[in-house]
C-alpha cells in the first residue's frame, strides 16, 4: 500500500504567509502552482511543493498566538465533522506581545469603525458575509505612531490599551493559555502536531538574539556570517521570573516543540536556527539572501522564490550605516532548506498507521 500523505494546517504570522487570508488557502487547501512568478513562499509552500501534501494554511501578517490557534482548531474541528483525521498540525508561534480584539459587525458599527480598514488587519477565518473578526492590535507595549491604523477610532483604542491595560506579562499569559488550548485539543482528538517559534521566547536575557562585534563593518560582518556565535542564555530564565507564568509554562509538553540548540543556548527558533545555518563560506564574494528585505526592503512582498544573492559588499555597506537587518522575513531559499533539514524529521506528514 502506497504511503498515505497527511494534510496539513499551518498558522503563524506573516512567516507562514506574507498575505491577508484567502479562502482557497484556508477552506479549501489550495496551495498555487510554482512558477518563476510566484513570491514569498514559506515553509507550507515547501512542504506541498517537496511532498505533495494539501496544506490549509492560515497564516497571516500580523497575527497573533491565539488568532493562529482558534484558525487552526477551526479548521481542524471542521475536516473531523467531515470524517477526515488524517491531518497534522504546525503552528509556528509569533511574538507573544502580539494581542488581538474580537469585535462583532454589530459593534464595529457602533463603535463606528469605518468599514474599510486596511490596518490593523482582521482575521475573519471563517469568511462570512460581514466584517466580524479578530481585530489583530500587534504589540501594544508604546503605540504612538500615525502608521498604526488609519482609522481614528481604533488608534484611540490602541492608545488606551497600550497606556492602561498593556503588560507584556499578561500578553505571555494569554499565549501560553492559547498554546496550551492548542496541545490539549490535538492530544484529545489524536491530532500530530508541533509548534516552533522565531526566537527563544522562554530564556534569559531574550536580547540579544546574536552575538555580534559591531566595532566596524569587518568585524560585524565576520562575527554575523563566520563566526556566528550565540550569546549564553539562562534556560527558561524568563518564564521562571512570574511564578504565574511559570505554572502555566510547566503544563507545555515541551515534547511537541521544536527548539534550536547549542552550547549556549537550548530553547532557540528560527532565527538562531537560520544564523547558525547561513550558507555563506569565508572568501565568497556574495551570499545567498537571509530575508526578502535583504533583495528589495520597499517591495520585500513582491520578493519571488528564486534564489537571490546578495554581494558582500553591500551588506557591509548596510552594516557601516546601520541598515543591516539581523532578522526579516526569510526568503523561500532558507524556509525550503528548513523543511528539508528540520521539518521532515518532525514525522508528521505521513500516516504511518495507514501503511501495510
Amino acid at each position: 500500500m502506497p504511503d498515505i500523505k497527511r494534510d496539513i494546517i499551518c498558522a503563524g504570522c506573516s512567516h507562514t504567509s506574507f498575505r491577508k487570508l484567502l479562502p482557497e488557502r484556508v477552506l479549501d487547501g489550495y496551495t498555487p502552482p510554482a512558477d518563476k512568478f510566484f513570491y514569498n513562499g514559506s515553509y507550507p509552500e515547501a512542504i506541498h511543493r517537496n511532498f505533495g501534501n494539501k496544506v490549509y494554511n492560515a497564516g497571516l501578517m500580523s497575527n497573533s498566538v491565539a488568532g493562529s490557534v482558534l484558525s487552526i482548531m477551526s479548521i481542524a474541528s471542521r475536516l473531523l465533522r467531515e470524517g477526515n483525521n488524517n491531518f497534522s498540525v504546525i503552528l509556528q508561534a509569533t511574538d507573544f506581545e502580539r494581542q488581538h480584539l474580537y469585535l462583532s459587525d454589530e459593534v464595529r458599527k457602533f463603535k463606528k469603525i469605518k468599514e474599510n480598514v486596511e490596518w490593523p488587519i482582521t482575521n475573519n477565518y471563517l469568511f462570512k458575509d460581514n466584517k466580524s473578526g479578530f481585530l489583530q492590535m500587534g504589540g501594544m507595549a508604546q503605540i504612538n505612531s500615525k502608521t498604526y491604523t488609519d482609522c481614528d477610532v481604533i488608534m484611540d483604542m490602541g492608545k488606551a490599551y497600550s497606556k492602561h491595560l498593556y503588560s507584556n506579562e499578561n500578553c505571555t499569559i494569554n499565549s501560553l493559555i492559547h498554546l496550551i488550548l492548542l496541545q490539549n485539543f490535538c492530544k484529545v482528538h489524536n491530532i500530530p502536531y508541533k509548534i516552533f517559534k522565531m526566537m527563544d521566547l522562554f530564556s534569559s536575557p531574550i536580547f540579544p538574539f546574536f552575538d555580534i562585534d559591531y566595532t566596524n563593518s569587518d568585524t560585524y560582518f565576520k562575527s554575523f556570517f563566520i563566526d556566528k556565535k550565540l550569546p549564553k542564555k539562562e534556560p527558561f530564565g524568563y518564564v521562571k521570573s512570574d511564578e504565574y507564568i511559570y505554572d502555566l509554562f510547566q503544563m507545555l509538553d515541551l515534547d511537541n516543540m521544536w527548539f534550536y540548540s547549542d552550547e549556549n543556548i537550548s530553547h532557540g527558533g528560527f532565527f538562531e536556527w537560520i544564523y547558525k545555518n547561513n550558507e555563506y563560506k569565508e572568501g565568497d564574494s556574495d551570499y545567498i539572501a537571509l530575508y526578502v528585505e535583504d533583495v528589495s526592503p520597499d517591495m520585500a512582498y513582491m520578493v519571488n522564490d528564486n534564489t537571490h544573492r546578495i554581494s558582500i559588499y553591500t551588506a557591509k555597506d548596510k552594516m557601516q550605516k546601520g541598515t543591516f537587518r539581523e532578522t526579516s522575513h526569510p526568503t523561500y531559499y532558507y524556509w525550503n532548506k528548513f523543511v528539508n533539514e528540520v521539518m521532515l524529521d518532525w514525522d508528521i506528514f505521513i500516516n504511518k498507521k495507514s501503511i501495510i
